[in-house]
């Protein structure tokens, strides 16, 4: 009895089950010209002129990748989808999140449930260098979703990158959208200069305990950009706005290649370059290049992976003097996937919501088949090879 007791208290202390739902935008203009900024097209048909039309040869993505992400395993590679930004979305799917499109004729609201694609409906919004201007009730919803607890992934590219042709390119975009709006000015506490550069800094900040640049996926040490620009930094707009990695050792906020900022319960994370996402696989009409591993040290799928896992809020829960922010649990295809981020597994009882155990599990391996479980949801309690403990919990 008492151990169904203590099980049943678990039970409601670790973190709720929800997955993750991510939104790539894809109604921007993110696929005009030589840019491929979206996870997976089964469909080359769209032209822009300077809207997104049916016509042309450009990428256009689908709401849901395929293959389905409910195939996706921890050996797929990002050529599974087709986009130059399927690495991103690949890797998500992987750790236990669940990634969608919105196409180029979706809409961009919040609080509407007409629409099902409702910004409500996800955690993080990811949009990558957009070159159509949003709209006054666009950016109503964009600013409403992040000031109630979504998180905004925010990437321009360098100044006059006007790629559909209809004279903004995404510094222009993105500012009109700080500074232009019903709400406040600057009210992320950054905006973009009118720059064009590339280099490589390694002037990383000293934030040894940041999530962002040292995460889940590994310690971020530079950040190369091929054309971008930088950001100004206004603290005394927002107080929350945090530099990252500056373009220059002199550490100036009024050049700053990457930063991170909080407005209301959201959270926004600002780069101002494609390059570091582009995985070099995608339209074979566009020219492509792989800046996803090949370069930032290796820091940058670290450093993109490391900011939407902070943009999704996934907080931790101390429990047994640890947190379960190292864990990943979830289940695909009838097998249980367990990702420590460090040390490997040394045992894992499941139990049932009775606290009957149901499976034990007593050596490290990729995936763990859960044929004999019935459907429901179990809580499964991990011990790794240092002897630390973790809790948490999954549905079959």
């Amino acid at each position: 009895m008492k151990k169904n007791i203590l099980l049943f208290l678990l039970f409601f202390s670790v973190t709720g089950f929800a997955q993750v739902k991510i939104l790539f935008d894809a109604t921007k203009a993110e696929t005009a010209s030589n840019a491929d900024w979206q996870i997976d097209a089964d469909n080359f048909d769209l032209d822009y002129d300077p809207n997104p039309v049916i016509g042309g040869n450009e990428a256009n993505p689908q709401r849901y990748p395929t293959p389905d992400q409910s195939t996706v395993t921890a050996q797929t590679n990002e050529d599974y989808w087709t986009g130059a930004n399927s690495a991103w979305g690949i890797e998500l799917v992987q750790y236990g999140y669940m990634v969608e499109t919105l196409p180029f004729d979706g809409k961009i609201t919040y609080g509407d449930s007409n629409n099902p694609q409702d910004l409500s409906n996800y955690d993080v919004f990811i949009v990558t260098e957009p070159n159509i201007l949003f709209n006054e009730n666009e950016k109503t919803a964009i600013l409403n979703y992040v000031y109630n607890g979504g998180g905004l992934f925010i990437t321009a590219d360098h100044d006059i990158s006007d790629r559909n042709g209809d004279g903004e390119d995404s510094v222009d975009v993105w500012n009109d959208l700080f500074n232009t709006n019903n709400f406040a000015e600057n009210l992320f506490g950054f905006e973009f200069n009118y720059e064009n550069f590339s280099l490589t800094s390694t002037s990383v900040a000293d934030l040894p305990d940041n999530p962002i640049l040292h995460g889940y996926f590994g310690d971020v040490v530079a950040l190369e950009f091929h054309g971008g620009t930088s950001l100004q930094l206004s603290p005394e707009n927002n107080p929350n706005v945090t530099a990252l990695v500056f373009k220059q050792d002199d550490l100036d906020t009024r050049e700053v290649l990457c930063a991170s900022s909080q407005y209301g319960q959201g959270r926004v994370v600002a780069i101002g370059d494609s390059s570091p996402a582009d995985d070099g696989t995608g339209d074979t009409h566009d020219s492509l290049y792989n800046g996803w591993y090949d370069e930032g040290l290796g820091s940058h799928r670290k450093l993109m992976l490391n900011a939407t896992i902070w943009l999704a809020q996934e907080d931790t829960n101390a429990l047994y003097g640890e947190t379960i922010s190292p864990l990943r649990v979830f289940v695909r295809n009838n097998q249980l996937y367990i990702i420590l981020k460090q040390n490997q597994l040394k045992e894992a009882f499941i139990y049932d919501l009775t606290g009957k155990l149901v499976m034990k599990l007593m050596h490290t391996a990729p995936s763990y088949k859960l044929d004999n479980l019935p459907h429901g949801m179990y809580i499964i309690n991990l011990t790794n090879q240092n002897g630390q403990h973790y809790i948490s919990k999954f549905v079959k």
